[in-house]
Order: structure tokens, then sequence, then C-alpha cells
């Protein structure tokens, strides 16, 4: 049987059904009929993150910015009149410490440690740089390429390990059975 001719018999069969596009070109390109360069089997990101160990990069907002749970300096540029970007200043008007959220970068190089204790109140811990890494696919040499960039050392240990989470145990339940018998 030609490819054409099945494929005419599919759309016949899926004619009265709802059926989508991204289906139909699936099962074309298994039968080799077109290449499709919309379909990819693996994604890998363009995206460059760069996790915060003591550097700041003079001219952006000074706030903190969680990215995949690390805790970055923003990325936007300041304003004329504040330290922190629009949407950091906002931030910073409805807390108590008149910081961001997350806190101020600043901050967070004063208590900057190898150790990866950073966890601003009321919200999860850091992870290490290479569980993100993994988790959005990103390029490890493009990465080290932006660090060479921009003259700073390279990623510290710390943020190489991964760390190993404990499995938390349940707690057995027990049930009081009464019993009718006395």
């Amino acid at each position: 049987m030609q490819p054409e001719e099945l494929f005419s018999q599919i759309e016949d069969k899926l004619e009265d059904n709802y059926y989508d596009k991204k289906t139909f070109r699936l099962i074309k390109k298994i039968y080799g009929e077109i290449n499709d360069s919309k379909i990819n089997d693996t994604k890998k990101s363009n995206k460059i993150i760069l996790p915060f160990y003591g550097h700041i990069v003079p001219g952006k907002c000074y706030g903190i910015q969680k990215n995949y749970n690390l805790y970055t300096q923003c990325i936007r540029f300041m304003q004329k009149d504040s330290e922190y970007c629009k949407f950091c200043h906002k931030q910073s008007l409805q807390t108590e410490t008149n910081k961001p959220v997350y806190g101020d970068i600043r901050d967070r190089k004063k208590q900057w440690n190898e150790e990866l204790q950073w966890k601003p109140k009321g919200h999860t811990k850091e992870v290490p740089f290479i569980e993100v890494v993994d988790k959005l696919q990103i390029d490890f040499e493009k990465i080290k390429k932006e660090i060479k960039k921009l003259g700073w050392r390279d990623i510290p240990e710390c943020h190489l390990k991964r760390e190993t989470k404990k499995k938390k145990k349940r707690k057995k339940q027990y049930y009081l059975c009464s019993s009718d018998e006395e």
C-alpha cells in the first residue's frame, strides 16, 4: 500500500472525529512522508542562568530574583531615583524592611559562603546550580564562556555537587479497634 493511499484512508477515518494537526503530522512523520522541524526529541534551552557566588553586576537592580530556586541578582536596570528596578521598587514599598521580597543582593554578598545556606524568610532554600543545569538542559560550556566574558572566577564546588534528598519516612498509623466481645 502506498503512503498516499494510507494517508487518504486515515483522513477519511478521522474526518468525522476531532483531531489536531500535530497528531496528523506525527503520523506522517512516522511513515516518512515529511520532515517536520517543529517536532524535536530533545529540547535545549538557549537561556543562560548564572548562579550567585559573590559577584554583583554594576548598573543592574540590587533586588534578588528567584530563578529556579537560585536566588540571583535581578537582571533589569535600576530606576533613576532608586537602586531597584520598577518591579523590585514596588515590592520594597510593600515590605517592612523596605527591600524586595527575596532581599537585597548586597546583603546576600555579605553573608555569602560556599555552603548554600541562603534562604529568604518564608521561602525555600537555594539549590545547587548543577540541578538547574540538568533540569533546563543548558550547555555547561556556554555558561563557562559567559563567566569568562564577565571576568568572574569559576563556579565554586558547592554549586556543582548534587544534593542527595532524604526520603521522608511515613509514620505507621495504628487504628484502635473496639471489640464487642468481653
